[in-house]
């Protein structure tokens, strides 16, 4: 919807459109990294010591986009796809690091009889970046336009599977808490 309202309005809804995919994403990677701390804290108390040690569950999070200087470098050609290589990049980089908390966090729960039923996911496909550097160049914009909503199309699918997740999450700790309630 998008990128219709950005071709219809002549290009006026680009800068809407990019501010709010970038605050967007700092909130949710910053929501993730409270996420996985509660989950962190809760696990501790609740796992014995000598498992405890064992754990190498850490939390690391990619850094938060300055959005207002991001969404305005995007009038010049080469900082546009500088951010929509770091924004595609940076959404691997975080679902890499979820997956292997989800791991870490299954195989520390599988001894306490509280279900927890997440599902490591993957949203972004491989992409090549000369790939769509050179479409572009030779499609006049047109690859960059399809990259734009290959970006959008994988956040949002990301943050669907994760709202998702942080609902099955949410409600193992609910069923930790009356368990040792």
């Amino acid at each position: 919807m998008w990128a219709v309202l950005s071709v219809a309005s002549f290009g006026i809804a680009w800068f809407p459109m990019i501010y709010y995919l970038i605050k967007r994403r700092n909130t949710h990677f910053a929501r993730q990294k409270k996420l996985e701390t509660l989950i962190l804290c809760k696990l501790k108390k609740t796992k014995p010591e000598k498992q405890q040690s064992d754990s190498s569950l850490t939390t690391v999070h990619c850094s938060s986009r300055n959005v207002a200087a991001w969404t305005l470098a995007t009038l010049l050609i080469f900082p546009a796809f500088y951010i929509f290589y770091f924004l595609m990049s940076d959404l691997r980089k975080h679902e890499e690091h979820e997956h292997d908390f989800l791991v870490e966090v299954m195989e520390l729960t599988k001894d306490l009889d509280v279900p927890l039923e997440v599902h490591g996911f993957s949203t972004v496909s491989g992409f090549s970046v000369g790939k769509y550097v050179g479409l572009s160049v030779v499609t006049c914009g047109l690859a960059a336009a399809y990259w734009l909503y290959r970006i959008f199309n994988d956040y949002n699918s990301h943050f669907k599977m994760q709202w998702q997740n942080e609902d099955a999450m949410l409600s193992f700790l609910r069923s930790l808490d009356k368990k040792s309630g």
